[in-house]
Parts: C-alpha cells; sequence; structure tokens
C-alpha cells in the first residue's frame, strides 16, 4: 500500500491518469509535494530529441571528404547558413538553418552498448553492472535529465516531464523516487487517430456525474477520517487527486495535448511522420509550459545499408522535422526560452564494413544543441581524419547534462540524497560547455 492511501476505498481507480511509472498521476503530485522544489523558478524549457541507435557524425556532421572511399562513405559536405560549416547533402533543409543551432562535434564516452549508452546520455552517468537492454525501460542506476529537471522545478497544469511516443529507455528517476518519472503519451502523433489516454474523463461520465462521483469520494474521506486518525500528509492526499481531476478537465492542457487544433500547413512543414509530429506536440506541451519533453526518434542502429537507410529511410523526415520546430519556436517568440537538444547514444564507425554499414562506436560522435540564448553558428571540439577519436575539446555526457540543468537554471552541482540517506550528486564530473555561454 502507498504512503497516503487509504484501506477499503479503490480511489485510484477514480482518477488513474497518465502513465508515470505505474502510479496515478495524483499519488505522483503528491509525492511531488512531499519534496519541495528546491530551485528558483526559471521559464527556460527544454526539447530533448534523442535520436535512437547512433546517428554517423562522418554521414551528417563531421564529414571527412579527403578520408579514403571506406571511411568517408557516399555522401558530400554541403554549404551552410553559416560561412565555413558544412554538414551533409542528405540534410539540405537543416544546412539552412545551421544559424539557430552549435554542433558538438566532440562527445565521447566509452560504452558501444546501446542500453548502457542510452543510460549515459540519458542521466550524465555511466551504467553500473547490469543488462540495460532487456527488462523495464526504468532501469535507471542515476536519475535521468528529465528527472532532475521535473525533481527541481516547479510544476504547472501540465506534467514537468513528458516523453513522446514512449517512454524512453533510462528515461527514469531512479531514486528520485516514480513521481520524477515522465508522463507518458504512448501515442504517435502522427497517427490518425491520435489521442492521449487518460487527459478526459471516460466515456459516459459527463461533467454533471463527475461532480456527484467527487461529491460521494469526499463523503467517503469524512467517514474515513472519522473512523481512523489521519496523518496531515494523508488529510491532504485529497488535494492531489483534486489536481489530477484539474488536468483532466482543463481546457487548457486538452488544448496543449489536441494537436489536431494546429492547421494542415502547420503540420505539413513538421511533415507528417513520427518525427515531424512529435515535434509539433513537443513545441505545444513546452508553449503550455511544460518543462522538459523527451522525444525518442528510431532507430537508426545502421549495421547494414548505411547510405540507403540514411537518405531514403532516416534522414528526410528528421530533415524536415528539425528546422520546421526550430523555425516555429523562433517565429512564436518562443527559441530564446526553449532549449533544443538533439542527441544519441553514440556515433558509428569510421570505417564502413562488409554489409555497408557501420557499427557502433562511443569514442566520437556529434550532437546538437539550440536556443535558450545559447551561443550558436559554431562548432565545438574537433575529430581526426577519420572522424574515428577527439583531437579538441572532448565533451562528456556528464558535460552535456551539467549544461541542460545550468540553461534551465539548475545547479549541477546539487547533492541529492536516496531514501537511504546517501547523497549523490546530480552531475558528477561533468561541468557545462562554456563556448555555448556568450
Amino acid at each position: 500500500m502507498l504512503p497516503g492511501s487509504c484501506d477499503g476505498v479503490d480511489r485510484r481507480n477514480f482518477l488513474r491518469v497518465g502513465s508515470i511509472a505505474g502510479l496515478s498521476l495524483a499519488e505522483a503530485m503528491r509525492f511531488e509535494h512531499l519534496c519541495a522544489a528546491e530551485s528558483k523558478r526559471n521559464d527556460i524549457n527544454c526539447i530533448f530529441l534523442f535520436v535512437l541507435g547512433g546517428m554517423p557524425q562522418q554521414d551528417m556532421w563531421d564529414l571527412k571528404p579527403d578520408a579514403p572511399a571506406e571511411i568517408r562513405g557516399d555522401f558530400r559536405p554541403i554549404d551552410t547558413a553559416v560561412p565555413g560549416i558544412q554538414v551533409s547533402d542528405v540534410l539540405p533543409k537543416i544546412s539552412r538553418v545551421t544559424d539557430k543551432f552549435s554542433i558538438l562535434r566532440s562527445m565521447t564516452h566509452g560504452d558501444s552498448d546501446h542500453g548502457r549508452g542510452f543510460h549515459i546520455m540519458m542521466t550524465g552517468r555511466k551504467a553500473g553492472a547490469g543488462d540495460f537492454n532487456t527488462g523495464p525501460k526504468n532501469n535507471n542506476q542515476h536519475p535521468s535529465v528529465g528527472s532532475m529537471v521535473a525533481r527541481l522545478g516547479e510544476t504547472g497544469a501540465l506534467p514537468p516531464y513528458i516523453s513522446v511516443p514512449n517512454y524512453l529507455n533510462s528515461g527514469g528517476p531512479s531514486f528520485l523516487g516514480p513521481s520524477y518519472g515522465p508522463f507518458v503519451i504512448e501515442a504517435d502523433p502522427a497517427a490518425p487517430e491520435f489521442a492521449v489516454r487518460d487527459i478526459a474523463l471516460p466515456v459516459g461520465v459527463t461533467g454533471d456525474r463527475s461532480q456527484r462521483r467527487r461529491a460521494a469520494l469526499r463523503e467517503i474521506n469524512r467517514f474515513e477520517r472519522r473512523v481512523e486518525e489521519v496523518s496531515r500528509q494523508e488529510r491532504a492526499f485529497d488535494v492531489f487527486y483534486k489536481k489530477a481531476y484539474n488536468l483532466m478537465t482543463s481546457a487548457a492542457a486538452k488544448r496543449a495535448f489536441d494537436i489536431s487544433r494546429e492547421s494542415d500547413k502547420v503540420r505539413d512543414e513538421y511533415g507528417m511522420t513520427s518525427a515531424g509530429q512529435c515535434c509539433l506536440l513537443a513545441r505545444r506541451l513546452v508553449e503550455a509550459g511544460c518543462r522538459f519533453v523527451s522525444i525518442e526518434n528510431g532507430h537508426w542502429d545502421t549495421h547494414r545499408k548505411n547510405t540507403y537507410s540514411l537518405r531514403e529511410l532516416l534522414c528526410p523526415s528528421f530533415d524536415q522535422a528539425v528546422p520546421a520546430l526550430l523555425n516555429d519556436l523562433e517565429q512564436r517568440g518562443l527559441l530564446e526560452k526553449t532549449l533544443v537538444v538533439v542527441t544519441t547514444e553514440f556515433g558509428r564507425t569510421p570505417r564502413i564494413n562488409e554489409l555497408k554499414g557501420r557499427d557502433h562506436w562511443p569514442n566520437a560522435f556529434s550532437i546538437l544543441m539550440a536556443g535558450a540564448g545559447l551561443k550558436v553558428g559554431q562548432t565545438v571540439g574537433a575529430t581526426d581524419k577519420q572522424a574515428g577519436f577527439v583531437t579538441d575539446r572532448p565533451i562528456t555526457p556528464a558535460d552535456m547534462a551539467a549544461t541542460i540543468l545550468r540553461t534551465l537554471g539548475i545547479d549541477h552541482t546539487k547533492i541529492m540524497h536516496t531514501p537511504l540517506g546517501r547523497p549523490v550528486r546530480l552531475v558528477d564530473g561533468g561541468n557545462p560547455v562554456t563556448e555555448l555561454f556568450a
């Protein structure tokens, strides 16, 4: 039985909302309240686009045209909106918005396993012993960055951490507790029948009927308080059911999740793909006050037919979605208040394999950061002639996490405590990438 729950009354079934690691939203809000937000509210939000499988740095962001054919691959560099910066010819639309982001070309870590790579990039902390590729996705040994933001920021009408179109591997809260896990939409906004479950009253429950249910619930609670002494925390439990109820009945929340309110023109600009519509929904959510939206875009594990996969299957939707997101945020005056991170778990091998693919490579890879007042239109770091090893300004996942937290107004050196009282630093050994801060 969870703390604050009452024997004999299944109140969870009244307002079970969302998918926050198996808890109802009301229970999650209650636990969140018990740990008061400890940092100053900041108006910067984050859209965290995770390209699952490993973006090939030498085919997208860090081309080596003078390398041998088995290294450089089939793509050629093209000029961009920023003189001196080139990207791949498979990214023509992104090439026109390089003035809106920085390319971090010197990301590096030591894990070539997908699951362990997810963990280090989602949390900034290297994974310990264990299998990170099977079992529940909430396998965090350290809180994800999204959970850190949810724990240390205030909340509004929307959950502070939302994940779309599913729960990202290692996107959980670890010792921070289930209430700081993501509200998972668990649906692809590009699907014609897309709808966010559990933010509306059940079918057949009208507003009047729900009011009667609330009145009945209050009577049951009064009876419970008469037959047993309830602690202050337990008496406050109904407050969190009320907040969950308010989310379900909030016109603003419904509008934020209702992507069909967007015009066909805007939806087409993002692309009627999973990548495009997830980015559009993320814009709607940060616009409505969500602090951290994570997006999974996959699967980029190009062990075979790398050129075909990138040119025909993966990059077209990505190349449309990312510029549309950045341009839309800017036009709405939101880009200065929104940090956009495009990341991945590792890069790909410098040498093309016998299946015409590239394998896992954590030694050097590239990510993007945009918005939130960061210094953009630049590259940070460099790699060798094969894009295989960092030669200048190595940047670690811990540095990335520290950069995100600093941008969102959160102290990355903060010490948190596990339920057993063990002190744990949010980001251990990482420092913000100073080149991004003007």
